[in-house]
């Protein structure tokens, strides 16, 4: 990243839930919360951002966004051209030691500083590198667009408790199992069951970060089994949902 970049840094903290709706930006954007969570939205999928994660829009993506509780955290619009390291849409990505410091060091900076803008933009480009570098899996819902099973999609997401099969959904929405299996898996790059495991553990996530207890998370997104939910909670992110926040 250029040191002539331009770099704006919001602090911001909200006592009440928020809803974003859909907007863009002609800046690339990186935000967290220090408390509360978070989750972006587009067209294509969700994003779950919780506490302690680093969230990324591209510029002119369009995205909504909504918070549950108070809320508190930082947001940096960067320069266009910091896009090129970065996904093309949005990633939530996980805080290694290495860019917690440096956030904590671009969020700590002294604004009446002359060389503000220069050291904020030296310490981004280091931030974008090793984010760019990660390999760590970003919290993702892919959405499928047909708008048949975009309603089932949505409804499993918002309740991935409710106990329906797919012959069930399949009947509901007025298309055959096959068809439905065949094209939601085009639409999403995931079997039915991978997308319903996968939206139950960003549920878990979302109410974990919501200090619910763990016994009560995964009976709420529809485990019936608590060490079934550990076992495929801990698969998934490689760490137990108690030690998830540990990164």
């Amino acid at each position: 990243m250029a040191a002539d970049a331009p770099v704006k840094l919001w602090i911001s903290a909200y006592e009440a839930p928020r809803v974003t709706g859909y907007h863009a930006h002609e800046d690339g954007q990186l935000f967290a919360l220090r408390e509360g969570l978070q989750v972006i939205e587009t067209p294509s999928g969700r994003w779950v951002q919780p506490p302690g994660w680093i969230g990324w829009i591209a510029p002119r993506c369009a995205h909504a966004a909504q918070s549950f509780g108070p809320t508190a955290g930082w947001s940096l619009h960067v320069d266009a051209r910091v896009a090129a390291l970065l996904p093309d849409g949005p990633h939530v990505f996980a805080a290694t030691p290495l860019v917690q410091g440096l956030v904590d060091r671009l969020t700590s900076l002294d604004a009446s500083a002359g060389s503000l803008d220069a050291r904020r933009a030296r310490l981004v480009g280091v931030l974008v590198d090793e984010l760019a570098a990660g390999e760590l899996p970003s919290l993702h819902l892919p959405m499928p667009q047909d708008k048949r099973l975009a309603t089932m999609a949505a409804a499993l997401a918002d309740d991935p408790s409710l106990p329906d099969r797919i012959d069930d959904w399949a009947d509901r929405i007025g298309m055959a199992r096959r068809t439905l299996t065949r094209r939601f898996v085009l639409e999403t790059g995931l079997s039915f069951a991978q997308w319903r495991q996968q939206a139950r553990l960003l549920k878990a996530v979302e109410l974990l970060s919501l200090k619910e207890p763990v016994t009560a998370v995964a009976l709420t997104v529809g485990y019936s089994s608590i060490s079934a939910f550990i076992e495929a909670f801990r698969k998934h992110f490689g760490r137990t949902p108690s030690r998830f926040f540990e990164w």
